[in-house]
This record gives structure tokens, sequence and C-alpha cells, in this order.
């Protein structure tokens, strides 16, 4: 969440909310009892009857099967009323589910309050890799939702948690920290972390994420982009920005207030200046793709002499409705064609073609000509990759190097262990099988995936580590009855392929 400029603000310093954060020692009870009934576990979701006990869509269609399901006046199940189902309690149920807290405690604490049918959480509550963190509830309509709402963990999160780089490092700062899960995650390969965001709010219920889960060595600031931190550099660096391209300023979560993708462009554009030499940045952007242009294009222009090796990256590009349908979409027809005609207007006079959807990675170096890359992943990274981008950037340096074709021959390549190899087989009129194609995909993080031809798939194969690529190409020429000079020269570009893939590996030079 990043907006307007604000001074920035260090620890200890309060921040205007709906939490009041003057006695910790409550909110270290909080977490006692919460992990007590089990919600930081698997309570919840035994309790729910289903692994995605967070999904919007699922609480809202089948909110009477889950209510049915938490019936039974448990702990676990007060606790799930008020904080996922956004219930209201009986105040003797809410009272014997918090015990030995008073609930007088969580009522100033600003937690919860007194309704016309019971007790009800004014904020909820969700579990995430061991961190519980308090957020606002989300109107799917958006129509009671503030300017200043402050989201919980969503698919854009979990991209930017598998893409972030989780070496040790001395410093770390995240810009638009939101509810802080990404800056609290930080902080256990982290000796500081800095977050910023422009929204008080974000940071009030940050500062009760950090408290509730024990967490000291994060500094939340107050400020717009990277004013709260001037002067600073840090060794990582991650960004989830309001990057959507978008005519309104509603939401700071979501609308940047700056024409186009220009919000976007200035992150990527600074970054650079903050990094420490050899340091990590992973920022989540979309941009303008405009008519005869491809995709890469403004993002080269972004990363242009920045001191970085720099990796382009795109996980889809959506035509300008389609966009505009994804963020304006709601059950109120006349409202929702309203909004999609004001957005796909306005991406006309932009003269917009597509929108990218991803990221760019870049890291610091002293190199005289850094390199840059670019990849249209196809399939989405759902697992952490922060040991795979390090050693994708590992590959390009070395490719880099490996640039003359006699060189690469004379290296002793290895297979990398996780990746998987496909082969399709048909059955022949001579009653036997005969591969009719194959495609290599990585099994780890980086979804990297390609078909591959015989002399491919025996090159990984054989490459162990103990032979020249020169050496293994004479042998496949040899077994395949191919002309060697030929396929000796066309390894070299197979192998770089391969490389950069992450299916070989090169040995460091």
């Amino acid at each position: 969440m990043v907006g307007a400029t604000s001074p920035g603000q260090r620890r200890g310093v309060s921040f205007d909310g709906p939490l009041d954060l003057s006695n910790l020692a409550i909110v270290r009870q909080l977490r006692s009892v919460l992990e007590r009934h089990g919600f930081t576990g698997t309570a919840v979701i035994e309790a729910l009857g289903t692994a995605l006990p967070f999904a919007k869509a699922h609480l809202r269609d089948d909110m009477p099967l889950y209510l049915r399901r938490v019936a039974a006046p448990t702990p676990i199940n007060t606790l799930v009323k008020l904080f996922v189902l956004d219930r209201s309690v009986d105040e003797a149920r809410a009272a014997a589910a918090f015990a030995p807290l008073d609930l007088d405690d969580l009522r100033d604490l600003g937690l919860i309050e007194d309704g016309p049918r019971g007790v009800r959480a004014k904020l909820r509550l969700s579990a995430h890799e061991g961190l519980i963190l308090a957020h606002d509830a989300y109107d799917e309509d958006k129509k009671t939702l503030r300017v200043d709402h402050v989201l919980d963990v969503n698919p854009t999160t979990i991209s930017l948690s598998n893409m972030t780089v989780r070496r040790r490092v001395s410093r770390a700062l995240e810009i638009g920290t939101g509810c802080g899960v990404l800056a609290l995650l930080a902080a256990r390969h982290a000796d500081t972390v800095v977050a910023t965001d422009t929204n008080p709010r974000a940071l009030n219920l940050a500062c009760f994420n950090a408290a509730i889960n024990g967490i000291t060595n994060v500094e939340w600031r107050l400020g717009s982009l990277f004013d709260a931190v001037e002067g600073e550099t840090f060794d990582l660096i991650f960004c989830n920005p309001p990057y959507v391209i978008s005519p309104d300023s509603q939401f700071i979560f979501r609308d940047g207030g700056r024409r186009g993708d220009s919000l976007c462009e200035e992150i990527v554009r600074q970054t650079p200046r903050y990094l420490n030499d050899g340091g990590f940045a992973t920022v989540l952007i979309n941009w303008a793709i405009r008519h005869n242009e491809e995709w890469d294009v403004p993002l080269l222009r972004w990363t242009a002499s920045n001191g970085c090796d720099s990796w382009l990256m795109m996980s889809a590009a959506q035509d300008p409705t389609s966009y505009a349908a994804i963020w304006t979409r709601g059950r109120d027809r006349e409202t929702y064609g309203a909004a999609l005609d004001r957005w796909v207007n306005y991406f006309d006079e932009l003269g917009l073609r597509a929108i990218g959807l991803g990221a760019v990675v870049l890291r610091k170096t002293s190199a005289q000509t850094p390199w840059v890359r670019a990849d249209h992943l196809h399939d989405s990274i759902t697992a952490p990759a922060g040991a795979d981008i390090e050693r994708l950037f590992a590959a390009e340096d070395r490719l880099a190097i490996l640039r003359d074709d006699e060189t690469l021959l004379a290296q002793k390549l290895h297979t990398t262990s996780d990746h998987v190899l496909a082969q399709t087989l048909k059955f022949n009129a001579a009653g036997t099988y005969v591969i009719e194609g194959a495609e290599v995909r990585a099994s780890g993080g980086l979804p990297f995936r390609g078909t591959v031809d015989l002399y491919s798939t025996q090159l990984l194969a054989r490459s162990d580590g103990t032979r020249k690529l020169s050496e293994i190409a004479l042998d496949i020429a040899t077994t395949y009855d191919l002309d060697a000079a030929k396929f000796r020269a066309a390894c070299p570009g197979i192998a770089r392929k391969l490389i950069a893939s992450g299916f070989l590996v090169a040995p460091k030079l």
C-alpha cells in the first residue's frame, strides 16, 4: 500500500487505527488462548470441514453449511464464528472461549464489541505459516470497504512470498506492507526488517500482528514509496504495490493514484538505489503493453542502465476488457456496467493493447555489463522459489562467461535432480511403442518446462559432471549415427537453453 507522502515514523511510534496497543500483555495472553484452542494449527480447517476456510466465495455461498458445522458451543467454534465467519456469539460463550482473558480487556483492545445479537469481532483473524494475522473483513462487492481497508493474505501475497529470496540477510525492506505478513516472514531470516506503508491503519494492524507473534525485529514506518528510508540501503527488498492500472483512486491497497503504470515504473526504477551490492529485490507489477509492442519492451526501458542484473517475468497478458472486468465485477449489474465502461474508455485513452501481469527480480551488481533476461512463465509459481531464483541468477552469471562455444564444450556439466521428464509413447504398426514427444519440467519452485527431442534427452541423461560436453556430444553422435561435427556445433546452443532453465548446471569458473 503506497500512495501520498507522509513523514517517516520509527519503531515505538503508534499509528492511528482500530487497535489500542498500550497493553501488550493482553495481546500476548490472546496468543496463548488462540494457540490453546488450535487456532494456529488445523482446528479451523477441521471445524469448517474444508481446506479453504478463508475463501470468500465459499464463506458467502456455503454460510449455512459452515454455521451448522460450528454449531456446537466449543471454544474453537466460537472463535471461528467470531473471526472467520463474522458472526455474533453469545457473551457467555465468548467469555468461555477467551478465558482467562476478560472480555473487557478485548473490548479495550478494540478487537471485539457488543452488538444487538451479542459479542462480535471488529476485525478478522487468520493463521498463515504459524502467524496470527489481524485484517479487515472483505466485501466482495466492495460496498462496505473502507478507503484504507487492510487486506488479508491473498494470492498476490503468496506469489510475492514465493518469489522472495530467503537467504540470511542483515537488513530487509518491504514497501507497502499492508497487514505486515511478509515483513514478519522476512524477520525469520533478516536481522532487521523495515516495513513501510502510507496507510496508518495498516501499520496499526501490522504492529498488532508483530506483537501477537512475538516478533520484535521489524521497524514500521509511515511513508510513500522510499520516502521513509531515504539514504538507507538493504540486502533484500520486496514490494507488492497497488499495481492495478486504474482510472479510480478508490482503495489504497489497489489504486496507486497514478496515470497508467507509472507507479510500478517508479518503484522498479528507484529500487536499485536502495540495494546493497549483491542484494536482491522482487517487485510485483502490472504494466501497459501498447500496439505493435512486445511485452518486455516497457520493462527493458524501466531496467536499462540500473546497475542490476534483471529478470523480467510475465505470468499473463490480459486484454483491457477482461482486465477491467476482474477489478469492477459485482452483483449490481448497473454499477458493474458503468464501471466497466469507465475503465475500458480509460484504457483506450492510454492506447493499450494488453496489460502485462508479472514481476521484476533485480540483483545489484558491480559488473560493467549487467545481464537481463525475459521469460513468459505460463504456469504460476505455487511453491517457495527463492533458492531457485538464486540458482537462476548463478546460471546467468556462468552463461555470461561461457559465451564462447569451445569454452562451454570444455565444461563438465551435470543434470539437476529437481526435474521431471515426461514422454509420450505411440503404438506403431510394428507392434512396439515409439517416443512421439517429450517434455521436461522443473519440479522445484520455478515452473520452467519445454519440449525436448531425443538428443536433448540424451544430453540430460549423460551429463553427470564427469565428462566434458564435447565428449558427451561425440558419444551421442556415435550412438545415433549423426554427423559428429554438426552435432558438436549444435550442442552448445542446446546446453545453454538447458542451463538457463535450470535443467543443467555449469561448474563455477
